[in-house]
């Protein structure tokens, strides 16, 4: 077990380009379960590999228990690496993967057959041991991945989206598998990932990463809940938060969708109001009440919208809706439409039918109109 501290680190491609990593500093507790997060091209995956020695550092430092180990190759870190395609040899069975890297390092054999043993009695493969790659499905394949770099006993381990190659169903039961298994062990692991579910569901803190750029990093129920900026309220959370630009802030520290729009939103502090007239509204898709239906339910406290698509999943549905135009709301939800999440009443509720809707009390978050950070944290 191990800490692991990024300090300043850059990785740059090319000089005349912004850095892939972009000077990053991030400390990972002793056993902390860390989850980089982020779009395509957001450089998690590269964050990850300079920890493990595959990239090099071109600026800062990375450090593991406090010994810089930035120039250090690969195999001297003690970190333990798991793939997304799994990069097993498909000419030996699963012991033999597992065991590969300790015969390597010239254990005795009765060590290198316990350690395999503890290993796959963890991860429920000791009926695979003598089978080949060809002879297991996908979870399996993956299980004996993780099973060889368990019996290394590494200080860390680094995961690169191990789950993205599996189908919904097993996706699902691997990560919580995954989650128990670094509990059990204790073991110091980053783990990386494009699925905002998965990170939120697996890790101890989640590091959200955009263009090479850290942007918070926090528990997933305190990054949800008060996201550091607009893109991380759009990243996390599944359908996005809505969005509303332009709300007008009052004298009395509130902020208005409109000059005659009567759907006032208590901010957060007190001072916005003698410093900006514009605030940017988020809502989640949970935090919408429907006031009602039809154009006979129009009011100034309501904000109207088209239902264009109702997803219904048993317990809870989706609504899919298009803001409708009202001289009375002069704020514009970023991209016209919105999405919100109900959990019962929803069976009367069609496309195209107009519904009435408001966020309810205290459940926005509000966002500064040109650096678009969380008021919370200004």
């Amino acid at each position: 077990m191990a800490t692991v501290e990024y300090q300043q680190a850059s990785r740059i491609y090319d000089p005349s380009r912004a850095p892939a990593v972009n000077r990053v500093s991030l400390t990972v507790a002793d056993g902390e379960f860390l989850v980089l997060v982020g779009p395509s091209g957001s450089g998690k995956s590269t964050a990850m590999r300079m920890l493990a020695g595959l990239e090099p550092i071109d600026e800062g430092s990375v450090l593991i228990d406090d010994v810089d180990v930035s120039e250090l190759r690969a195999r001297d870190r003690d970190v333990a690496m798991v793939f997304q395609s799994y990069a097993l040899y498909p000419n030996m069975s699963a012991r033999q993967n597992m065991a590969f890297a300790l015969q390597n390092a010239k254990m005795p054999k009765k060590e290198i057959d316990e350690q395999v043993q503890r290993a796959a009695a963890m991860l429920e493969l000791e009926s695979l041991l003598d089978k080949k790659p060809s002879q297991m499905s996908g979870g399996q394949r993956q299980r004996v991945a993780m099973g060889r770099s368990i019996v290394r006993n590494p200080k860390v381990f680094c995961m690169d989206e191990p789950l993205s190659n599996l189908d919904a169903k097993l996706r699902v039961s691997t990560r919580a598998q995954i989650g128990e298994l670094q509990r059990e062990l204790g073991v110091t692991t980053v783990y990386v990932t494009h699925d905002q579910t998965e990170a939120m569901t697996m890790g101890d803190r989640v590091a959200v990463l955009r263009e090479g750029v850290l942007q918070q990093v926090d528990e997933p129920t305190h990054l949800y809940e008060h996201p550091g900026n607009t893109f991380v309220a759009g990243f996390i959370g599944s359908p996005a938060m809505t969005l509303i630009d332009g709300a007008t802030v009052t004298s009395d520290g509130s902020a208005r969708l409109g000059p005659r729009h009567a759907l006032d939103l208590e901010l957060p502090r007190d001072d916005v109001a003698k410093t900006d007239d514009r605030v940017i509204v988020g809502v989640r898709p949970e935090s919408w009440e429907i006031v009602g239906t039809g154009s006979a339910a129009a009011g100034s406290d309501t904000v109207p919208l088209q239902v264009r698509l109702v997803e219904r999943l048993g317990g809870e549905a989706f609504l899919h809706c298009r803001t409708l135009e009202t001289d009375a709301m002069t704020a514009a939800v970023r991209g016209g439409q919105l999405v919100m999440r109900l959990d019962q009443g929803f069976k009367d509720l069609e496309a195209d039918m107009t519904i009435h809707v408001r966020p309810t009390p205290g459940s926005c978050v509000f966002f500064h109109p040109d650096s678009e950070i969380n008021l919370e944290y200004l």
